[in-house]
């Protein structure tokens, strides 16, 4: 009788493991399990995942794994220092740039992870035999400069081909300089080669263009304006009154709405680009632009058979110029108009903030500088009265 051989993995095996460890509360404590030169040691992280009774603790649980892979990925990247003999910094200083930095990218985020695999892709394109971090210096960096104003987008089909935008080069200089920022405090080298290149020639952000929002009466003159697409007026109108972005109304279900917070009604959503948690008090003025839930499943969604974002913003506009307001509606505008009314109507920063979700408040900030622009601009109106 034969027996079937089977190929030998090929797959490295990773030198730490996240294990866990039951508590007595029905916690789970956290720890690695690091085994190095023949030699198995234990390190409890005094992180904890807690029973995943709701959304809220499924994405407190995320959050803390998110963590503990952050610390095991540094974990790993010191092993492989040691283990390789980079125990100066001379020595540490000949780790590539491309491989730091994608090593870097895994201890991050959805949204930095991304930026930071495109930005080693870019590296790659500007010279393709990589360099050793120690050898970067100023005209490295001004040479990669050069490289971005005429580089082209090839990681999304839309928009292939196109030259990268200044948003685009800025955020992938300041990628570049947080990897290298991250080099020094890793005592792989001992200052930021970018610093030495001038502020005027680094890249920078296009000027933002005015954030357009509805005001209370415009907003009352779409919902009063009939719509060909009642679904999408529908979501829109949600957006307005909650602040939620079109990927979040999209994949929203009936499990979502009418979870009670505290003794409140609320819609409660896992934030699809932040990966947070948001929780928006109903309302019946909120519960008025919902679907009709009819024999809906809980599992079903609440806006089934929305459109997709690109095709809503080419016929909102039509639903703007019927409604007689002079504005390029974007499904963004919604998002917009929902922190400038709040605002408006005296709800402090910190909690329309947090009803939109932003993990700075310095972002939601900006609304306040709209509104005192619109004050400005409407105080410059009356001083033309002659009375």
């Amino acid at each position: 009788m034969s027996t079937k051989k089977t190929k030998p993995s090929t797959k490295a095996k990773q030198p730490i493991r996240i294990r866990y460890k039951k508590l007595a509360n029905g916690n789970l404590s956290i720890y690695l399990d690091i085994f190095q030169n023949g030699k198995r040691v234990y390190e409890f992280l005094k992180l904890y995942l807690i029973p995943e009774a709701d959304e809220k603790a499924k994405a407190a649980n995320k959050k803390t794994m998110e963590l503990a892979e952050t610390i095991k990925a540094k974990k790993i990247v010191q092993l492989n220092t040691t283990a390789h003999g980079l125990s100066n910094q001379k020595e540490r200083s000949k780790v590539l740039l491309r491989d730091y930095i994608r090593a870097f990218a895994e201890t991050k985020g959805k949204s930095t992870l991304q930026n930071l695999n495109s930005l080693a892709y870019h590296l790659e394109k500007y010279q393709n035999v990589d360099i050793q971090i120690g050898k970067i210096d100023k005209y490295y960096i001004m040479g990669f400069i050069d490289y971005l104003e005429n580089a082209k987008i090839e990681h999304t089909q839309r928009n292939k081909g196109k030259v990268l935008s200044k948003n685009s080069q800025a955020m992938y200089f300041k990628c570049l300089k947080m990897a290298l920022d991250e080099a020094v405090a890793d005592d792989i080298i001992e200052a930021n080669p970018v610093l030495s290149v001038k502020k005027k020639y680094r890249p920078t952000k296009e000027k933002a263009p005015k954030r357009e929002y509805l005001t209370e009466e415009e907003l009352k003159l779409f919902a009063a304006t009939d719509f060909p697409n009642d679904l999408l007026k529908r979501a829109f109108m949600i957006g307005c009154l909650t602040g939620l972005r079109h990927c979040d109304i999209r994949q929203m279900t009936w499990a979502n709405v009418g979870t009670v917070r505290n003794g409140v009604e609320c819609i409660s959503i896992i934030q699809e680009k932040t990966e947070d948690p948001v929780d928006i008090p109903l309302n019946d003025n909120i519960r008025k632009w919902l679907p009709e839930r009819g024999k809906a499943k809980r599992t079903d969604l609440v806006f089934s058979g929305l459109i997709t974002l690109g095709r809503t913003n080419e016929i909102l506009p039509k639903w703007a110029e019927k409604a007689g307001i002079n504005k390029h509606l974007t499904f963004h505008i919604s998002r917009h108009t929902f922190a400038v009314m709040a605002i408006a109507n005296g709800i402090d920063i910190y909690t329309v903030s947090k009803l939109l979700g932003h993990q700075s408040i310095a972002v939601t900030e900006i609304y306040t500088e709209v509104l005192d622009n619109s004050k400005k601009q409407a105080m410059e109106k009356m001083s033309r009265i002659n009375v």
